[in-house]
């Protein structure tokens, strides 16, 4: 799981104190590629299309800044450059955008000293320095860009006074060589200028041992010195050293003991409040503000969210990117983000700020219904209107009156989505299946073209669930992705296929199931109407293969022989890959060595398994064996219980994210068109075939079987080496081991001198 550092500190903090570089740490591969049908852990993209208004259906999942530009376009909107503000702060979040501290910062240092005649070796400069005890460990970016820039300009400035080839240059450059060393390591002190060094050369060496100090930690000394400096009134750097003075305050108690942290920025804050009241110091005024608000945020963080949730409700071109930045690292600090459970006490004095109140309020929880059910009615505002709708059910006192003012929303409101999506999700609770049909249908014909993918497919999977014939449910099941993610750290990052390769770029444009439909084909179809699937038109030839493997292979497991016969000629023409196998098993045979032929097939054929998949699904052909392991079958694929795969356990997480993201249970339902007497046969088989287990361990049992019966068969050599082979490159389970073994066991005892025996060395444990 990736640790979001970059939310961990306001973009203020990173040009002008403290930078800690905790890296994010990804999951382990291999990552496969994903069909994301609707973001929730952020909206999709371009995001400037979400800034911009295009919000679609409200997801309590995004994280607060989200929430935010939820609400804000609730109340009317963004200019261009907040909207522009906007984007910057996600996308810095989202591609962990950091700077290159040791490449490109110095670079202007190192550009502009090699304009000095006689001057060394170019340094080697690192800006991140470690933390003295007890963080040893910890590193911080200790020198900023803006240092490197300003010895930059400085140095050619005093090369044109002084002269590029003069000893005094060369002097120069070696004392601020010294000041850069101490970026990593150690204390550098420059050198003291000679007595008789002009005075201008000597207010730079004097600034240039106060950096020094400041850059090695000698956060007291270096104070000392800039408030000399600050006293200088000849001296070029007396404004800058007025401002450093209290930077260094900062820089002392960031990171110093914790129980001195406090003192140590109010002494801060009294500096800057003197620099901002002092017309002599103008020209730091920017800066000493910026550093003044990061002194707030750590000092008063209840007084400053305040603060900020004010300023967030008003146009501000030219801060609305720090300050949202600032609200949020506040807000996590009191509520705790999704990387830690950690967090204060909440104040109640912050939820009289509207903006505050309703991004808490968002998130599940029957007090958080009921709060926002009074605010709706105190208020009569968009946004709470929309909160309560997400969180009522049919059944509640107030669900009438929130559906009503929901039907006044204009559809060119950013909240219509929302607002449709909950009216038609309350009409199905309660029973009004053609209402919530009806209503699903108009939008779809006047609105789909203009709602965000990761909306429509929403709307998409409730019309899936209210098909009334199988077509309908065909129709809906199959979705366009809102875009594609490989989603290693479960971000939902976008991949870009376009530049990628031919096989990733053939899935732009096609349609998938959904983790709703493919979860419905499973576990809620019963095998006659699989078939009718199998073979509709309705579907892509991709879909279609998908459906008929798994009806082929289901029938087969069932013993529905008749259906099995049936659908062979379907799974011959959408794989011919693996036609001369299903040609042997539809060739006159006895019905249990046709069963066998069955079992050879599957043996031979990796990707054969009785379920569908969802999303992208797997990407090797049918008939080669995926590296990944995603061979034969997982029993728990058709199972509510928790699974012990990696392709498990991704499909149990999206189920949670899908849950999440509708608003619902993660229980699909049968599907409406269904009959009692079919819901039982599907009930029946789906319990059928998750008793078999995992598919190696049958494998083996029944080549096992057949090893018995029919002993002198051909196949049956090859069949008990694939069955071991499927003990380790299959789903597996604790069972393994024994079924492994028992299946090598048969394998040398009885045909000791096969060529198959051979080719199995090894039976697996797991």
């Amino acid at each position: 799981m990736s640790q979001r550092f970059h939310r961990s500190l306001s973009a203020s903090l990173l040009i002008l104190t403290v930078f800690f570089t905790s890296r994010p740490s990804f999951a382990c591969g291999p990552f496969t590629l994903d069909a994301v049908f609707t973001f929730v852990v952020h909206p999709e993209y371009p995001l400037e299309k979400f800034a911009g208004g295009e919000v679609g259906v409200l997801q309590p999942t995004f994280a607060r800044s989200y929430l935010f530009a939820v609400y804000r376009n609730f109340k009317g909107g963004f200019s261009a450059k907040e909207r522009a503000g906007l984007v910057e702060l996600w996308k810095e979040r989202l591609d962990y955008t950091s700077p290159d501290f040791d490449g490109d910062w110095p670079k202007p240092w190192l550009e502009a000293r090699q304009k000095i005649a006689g001057i060394g070796a170019t340094p080697q400069i690192s800006a991140y320095r470690h933390r003295e005890q007890p963080n040893e460990y910890e590193t911080y970016v200790n020198c900023q860009k803006d240092a490197f820039e300003m010895a930059a300009t400085t140095l050619l400035e005093r090369a044109r006074k002084f002269g590029a080839d003069s000893s005094v240059m060369k002097d120069w450059v070696s004392a601020q060589d010294s000041v850069f060393a101490n970026c990593s390591e150690g204390q550098h002190l420059p050198a003291a200028p000679p007595a008789d060094a002009d005075a201008l050369i000597r207010a730079d060496r004097a600034y240039q041992i106060a950096a020094a100090m400041f850059y090695s930690g000698s956060f007291d000394e270096a104070k000392t010195s800039f408030d000399a400096i600050a006293r200088e009134a000849s001296s070029p750097w007396r404004q800058t050293a007025a401002y450093l003075s209290a930077r260094a305050l900062v820089r002392k108690a960031s990171l110093g003991p914790a129980d001195k942290k406090s003192e140590g920025l109010a002494q801060a804050e009294e500096l800057l409040n003197k620099v901002l009241t002092n017309p002599g110091l103008a020209s730091m005024h920017p800066a000493a503000a910026r550093l003044l608000n990061v002194v707030r945020v750590r000092l008063h963080p209840e007084a400053k969210l305040h603060e900020l949730a004010q300023a967030l409700l008003k146009q501000n071109d030219e801060t609305l990117k720090q300050d949202l930045w600032d609200y949020t690292i506040l807000t996590d600090q009191f509520l705790g983000d999704e990387e830690s459970t950690e967090k204060t006490v909440f104040p109640a004095s912050l939820r009289k700020d509207d903006l505050t109140d309703w991004i808490v309020t968002v998130p599940p929880g029957e007090a958080a219904l009921n709060h926002s059910l009074d605010r709706w009615r105190e208020t009569s505002s968009l946004p709470w209107l929309i909160v309560g709708l997400t969180k009522v059910d049919s059944g509640h006192p107030q669900a009438a009156a929130l559906v009503a003012a929901a039907e006044k929303i204009d559809p060119n409101s950013p909240a219509f989505a929302s607002a449709s999506f909950h009216q038609v999700r309350l009409a199905m609770e309660s029973g009004k299946l053609e209402q919530a049909r009806a209503k699903l249908d108009e939008l779809l014909a006047k609105h789909k073209a203009s709602l965000p993918a990761s909306s429509v497919n929403l709307f998409l999977s409730m019309r899936m669930r209210l098909a009334s014939n199988l077509t309908e449910f065909l129709t809906y099941a199959q979705r366009r992705p809102a875009g594609f993610s490989w989603n290693e750290d479960e971000r939902e990052m976008a991949a870009d296929l376009s530049e990628d390769s031919d096989l990733n770029k053939s899935l732009v444009g096609q349609t998938f199931f959904d983790l709703d439909g493919a979860s419905a084909l499973n576990s809620k179809l019963p095998l006659s109407v699989l078939q009718q699937a199998a073979e509709s038109k309705v579907l892509p030839a991709h879909l279609r293969r998908d459906v008929a493997q798994a009806a082929w292979l289901r029938a087969v497991l069932l013993d529905d022989s008749d259906r099995a016969k049936a659908l062979a000629p379907t799974l011959k023409t959408l794989a011919p890959q693996i036609a001369p196998l299903l040609d042997d098993y539809l060739s006159p045979q006895a019905e249990d060595d046709r069963k066998f032929s069955a079992l050879y097939t599957w043996l031979k054929t990796p990707g054969l398994q009785p379920i569908v998949h969802a999303s992208v699904g797997r990407r090797t052909p049918l008939h080669e064996q995926d590296v990944y392991r995603d061979n034969w079958w997982c029993a728990a694929a058709l199972s509510s219980a928790p699974a012990t795969t990696d392709v498990a356990e991704t499909e149990t997480e999206k189920k949670k994210i899908l849950a999440i993201a509708v608003n619902e249970k993660t229980e699909i339902q049968y599907p409406v068109f269904l009959s009692e007497a079919q819901k039982t046969s599907a009930r029946n088989e789906h319990a059928r075939l998750t008793s078999f287990g995992a598919a190696p361990n049958y494998l083996c049992r029944q080549a096992i079987a057949w090893a018995e019966h029919r002993p002198t068969d051909p196949r049956v050599p090859e069949a008990l080496h694939l069955a071991v082979k499927s003990t380790r490159y299959g789903c597996t389970d604790k069972e393994n081991g024994k079924w492994s073994k028992a299946a090598y066991d048969v394998l040398h005892k009885r045909y000791p001198n096969n060529p198959w025996a051979k080719k199995t060395p090894y039976w697996f444990k797991d």
